[in-house]
């Protein structure tokens, strides 16, 4: 298949474990990214009649495809983890004329890449490539983009800011007591760095000699600070936002933040959103902690106090 076939196609995988970096490309062209995860509506697709087998590429398709029209950026969602972030995502994708990506696979397995692996001025490079292909203009009527980021990428956004620099950022944040409780109870994937010190070290600059001798929620509890020590060293562009302060933050400050006009009617659509849990939509309100954030233990309580609410406290004093 020519490069010029893949115009409207989405990359959906970065692969670097072979000899040569490959990407895999999915006719998402018909698709809408209307799933809280990107990883959500490509199983989606690969589940339903529209399926096509990928084509795999190198990374010069990227480059080859860049002349498409695609969006950039109107603003980037970066976040604590557990804090309402794919709220403030899924609102913001209810809007006319707004593409949502959410925590995109190939994003990740860039940025997951060592200093060993490739230097920052390419990778940045390579991460503008990428989210441009995401942001491709594939049904006509997309008008902004907005990219909400894993967890973890906080501590590249260097990297982003490099690839983008003119975009503005959302940072949210919560508790980190409830964040806490909340990872511990249902483990996100990065909780299992904890046996791999030397990637813990890299992703986020714990010392791997000591990594193995903490207990599970101080080693938790330190990667929350080191997000929010992530979120802290680049204020230029970023609104800071709590987990108390939403539904309503999105229409009142994230969407101006970002460019993005909203009326009555805009407003209404996402008051109506904000009464679906964000994650798995059934009806369920967007109040109060679950079970297991009112459950938290002493050893929790401290360790969130002592690692991360400093940083959560320096934060929150921040617009």
């Amino acid at each position: 298949m020519e490069h010029a076939d893949l115009a409207r196609w989405t990359p959906v995988r970065l692969d670097f474990s072979g000899a040569v970096p490959t990407v895999e490309w999915a006719d998402l062209s018909e698709e809408r990214f209307a799933e809280p995860f990107f990883e959500q509506t490509v199983t989606r697709w690969a589940a339903g009649p529209r399926a096509r087998p990928v084509v795999r590429t190198g990374l010069d398709a990227l480059r080859a495809l860049d002349g498409e029209p695609s969006l950039e950026p109107a603003g980037m969602i970066f976040h604590l983890s557990r804090c309402g972030s794919t709220l403030v995502s899924r609102l913001l994708g209810t809007l006319p004329g707004v593409v949502v990506v959410a925590e995109p696979a190939p994003l990740n397995a860039l940025l997951g890449l060592g200093p060993t692996r490739v230097d920052d001025a390419r990778l940045a490079g390579l991460v503008r490539l990428v989210v441009r292909a995401l942001g491709r203009c594939r049904h006509g009527d997309e008008r902004q983009l907005v990219l909400k980021c894993t967890s973890w990428n906080v501590r590249r956004r260097a990297i982003l800011a490099a690839a983008f620099p003119e975009t503005p950022w959302v940072w949210v944040q919560r508790d980190p007591t409830r964040v806490l409780a909340s990872l511990l109870a249902k483990p996100p994937g990065w909780l299992r760095l904890q046996t791999a010190p030397q990637q813990a070290a890299q992703r986020f600059g714990l010392d791997p000699a000591a990594v193995g001798a903490m207990t599970r929620p101080e080693f938790a509890a330190r990667v929350l600070g080191s997000m929010l020590e992530g979120a802290a060293t680049d204020p230029a562009g970023r609104l800071c936002v709590d987990y108390a302060e939403l539904p309503a933050a999105v229409w009142q400050r994230v969407a101006p933040h970002f460019g993005i006009e909203v009326d009555a009617a805009a407003i209404d659509r996402m008051v109506a959103e904000s009464r679906f849990y964000a994650k798995d939509p059934t009806p369920r309100a967007f109040t109060g902690d679950s079970p297991e954030q009112q459950a938290v233990s002493g050893a929790v309580r401290r360790a969130a106090q002592r690692f991360a609410e400093p940083g959560y406290r320096a934060l929150s004093s921040h617009p």
